[in-house]
């Protein structure tokens, strides 16, 4: 169970988009936001700032975003209380809060408005005439920063909500001059079911957050009914099963890629190494151009294709295009390297759902031909006891395996689900260990390139792991 009670259900009765829109654009309105540390949060509360509302916000604690946003005059309060919100003309929160949070319940009480994070970002969409939404179980951070190069590159200024800090800026988030709105569409609690692209691009579909969907099935319906808020087109990877499956039933234009002959825009590999991939794209027989990705990892080269025909349906040339992708370096937390640490290599991914680590530890396993050290901390209860067994046999890919405490973010922990219980289970070569004696636990048991991955608090390890940065 979420920690604390059950999360702020988004199924709730919400306030009309044209009450909301008007309060949003009222002159000096006071806004909270209630977790303004997480990545989207803090992007929009910065929006909020730049647009001229008084913002507000509190969180667990201050982190080096909270920080950031102090510095812009944003007040940033750590911990949670009832007087925070007070004086406050609208309440956005985090789909991490729960029903029990004293602002959220002080809020409701006094009669404050109170809207999620996506409620909030499908009303500030509308002001710019083109959108693009990135979907996906994996990949729609780096897909979204692939756009913004795509764009950037393009002589257009998008504004961009990305996941994870961008290339072209150094935040993640952009404000932009033009008409263009680059942005993920997360399926988490419906999140994306109140956003309006113009261009839907869905990378892939695979059952996660399993504190929230119950089956493939409540999954599939909820991507299907965000493809069809599509205004010009959904634009559908045809290799992946589930999404393939949904086709039929997407009420707006479709334009599908993939490796598949039956694809709109066929790709094929033909080259590749450990940094990167050349690979070609057909429009229905035609060849289109040829491209080259200086990024490793084969699922990329699917980012990359899916960002390409984005752009290339917006009306991007594509010699603009193809220089842009082979220009992108991409992200921070995707298989970034982050130093040495006694002579040894040290990188970082954000893998968190087992098909990712899966990808991750193959593709670092070609990366470094040789042994490979995975350091794993899972991301929350819920999901590590939905994918109990696809963890382990995922994990059991790398030489050695140090397995930390579950990150539990929303919520409580489920009995028998522990990190000590996986690493006996994987056998002789994984072993569990307290954050603080990861270090210890590396240089006594393990050899080879380290692999440190999760979605939960790595800073202070990866801090304690490298002693020779980058």
């Amino acid at each position: 169970m979420p920690k604390n009670g059950k999360t702020v259900n988004p199924r709730d009765k919400k306030l009309p988009f044209e009450k909301l829109k008007k309060i949003i654009n009222a002159p000096d309105v006071k806004m909270h936001f209630v977790g303004i540390g997480g990545v989207s949060m803090y992007s929009l509360a910065v929006f909020a700032h730049e647009k001229g509302a008084k913002v507000s916000g509190s969180d667990r604690y201050i982190s080096e975003r909270a920080h950031r946003l102090a510095n812009r005059g944003i007040q940033v309060i750590a911990g949670h209380s009832a007087e925070n919100v007070d004086g406050a003309q609208l309440v956005v929160y985090s789909h991490a809060i729960t029903e029990d949070n004293s602002e959220i319940v002080h809020a409701r009480e006094i009669g404050i408005p109170v809207v999620s994070r996506a409620e909030y970002m499908g009303v500030i969409m509308q002001d710019y005439k083109n959108r693009i939404g990135v979907s996906g179980t994996h990949g729609k951070s780096t897909t979204t920063a692939m756009l913004d190069v795509i764009f950037t590159r393009a002589m257009t200024e998008p504004t961009v909500c990305a996941g994870a800090v961008l290339q072209t800026g150094g935040e993640p988030f952009k404000i932009g001059s033009d008409g263009v709105f680059l942005y993920e569409a997360c399926e988490y609690k419906d999140s994306f079911l109140h956003f309006a692209p113009t261009i839907a691009l869905a990378l892939n579909m695979e059952l996660d957050h399993t504190d929230y969907f119950k089956d493939t099935d409540e999954l599939s319906e909820s991507f299907r009914r965000a493809l069809c808020h599509a205004t010009e087109c959904a634009i559908i990877n045809y290799d992946d099963e589930y999404l393939c499956d949904i086709i039929p039933r997407v009420k707006t234009r479709v334009v599908t890629f993939g490796q598949s002959e039956r694809a709109d825009y066929r790709y094929l590999i033909t080259a590749f190494n450990e940094w990167g991939y050349s690979f070609e794209i057909s429009r229905r027989g035609n060849k289109i151009a040829d491209f080259r990705l200086n990024i490793p990892g084969v699922y990329n080269v699917t980012n990359a294709v899916g960002a390409i025909v984005c752009a290339l349906e917006y009306g991007v040339d594509v010699d603009t295009v193809r220089e842009a992708i082979s220009s992108y370096v991409g992200i921070p937390g995707r298989m970034e390297y982050l130093g040495e640490r006694h002579g040894r290599a040290v990188y970082a991914d954000y893998a968190h759902h087992p098909t990712a680590v899966r990808a991750a530890i193959n593709n670092f396993k070609m990366m470094t031909h040789g042994q490979v050290t995975v350091v794993f901390k899972p991301h929350t209860y819920s999901r590590t006891k939905s994918f109990w067994e696809q963890f382990r046999h995922a994990l059991s890919l790398a030489d050695h395996i140090v397995i930390l405490d579950i990150y539990p973010a929303r919520e409580d922990p489920i009995p028998g689900i522990s990190s000590a219980r996986m690493a006996w289970e994987i056998g002789d070569h994984a072993v569990y260990c307290k954050d603080s004696d990861a270090a210890n636990v590396i240089d006594s048991h393990t050899h080879g390139a380290i692999l440190l991955m999760g979605a939960g608090d790595m800073e202070t390890i990866r801090e304690a792991l490298v002693d020779e940065t980058v």
